[in-house]
């Protein structure tokens, strides 16, 4: 079941795996290879050099959650207000919903994945930092392991619902 919500939500990989390469980029990290969607298990990855700090790895694992939220709450924001303001014509009959199932999709694979836990743990578990700098991904890693937890019980699906329906309570909140 989670494999075909995964198909039926690609650009929510996609931008996903756009997130980790923005963040290295941002933070002069080379991109060693980008695939924003394929065929196979990961689905999508970012092949990276090694970040200078924890702060750095830090970032790139969780920049997808930031960018992720942010274009998923745009877009459920631009369907509300079409919704809202009764376009009609060619846009407005197949844009709101249209907006909707992307907000969804990139709401849905906003959280870090195993993988990106995994390439904080092997930091963690390997000598690429000292002391001080593990104590600051540990931590990390454990909230990814616990959100990698809760997906199993759809805690994703939960926030990507949530996190769509948010701009029209807003605008019910708003107007009335």
């Amino acid at each position: 079941m989670r494999y075909i919500l995964s198909w039926l939500t690609f650009p929510g990989i996609m931008l996903h795996e756009y997130g980790h390469a923005w963040a290295c980029r941002q933070l002069g990290i080379r991109v060693v290879k980008v695939c924003y969607f394929r065929f196979g298990n990961p689905l999508g990855y970012v092949l990276h050099e090694q970040p200078e700090s924890a702060v750095q790895h830090i970032i790139v694992a969780t920049a997808p959650f930031f960018v992720s939220t942010v274009l998923a709450f745009a877009a459920s924001m631009a369907a509300t207000l079409l919704v809202y303001f009764q376009t009609t014509g060619a846009t407005g009959d197949f844009a709101p919903p249209l907006l909707a199932w992307l907000g969804f999709s990139f709401a849905l694979h906003a959280f870090p994945s195993s993988g990106d836990a995994d390439a904080l743990w092997k930091d963690v578990s390997g000598n690429s930092f000292g002391f001080v700098q593990k104590m600051l991904l540990i931590p990390v890693v454990g909230l990814m392991r616990m959100i990698e937890f809760g997906s199993r019980f759809w805690i994703d699906a939960l926030f990507a619902i949530l996190l769509i329906a948010l701009p029209p309570l807003l605008l019910a909140v708003y107007t009335s």
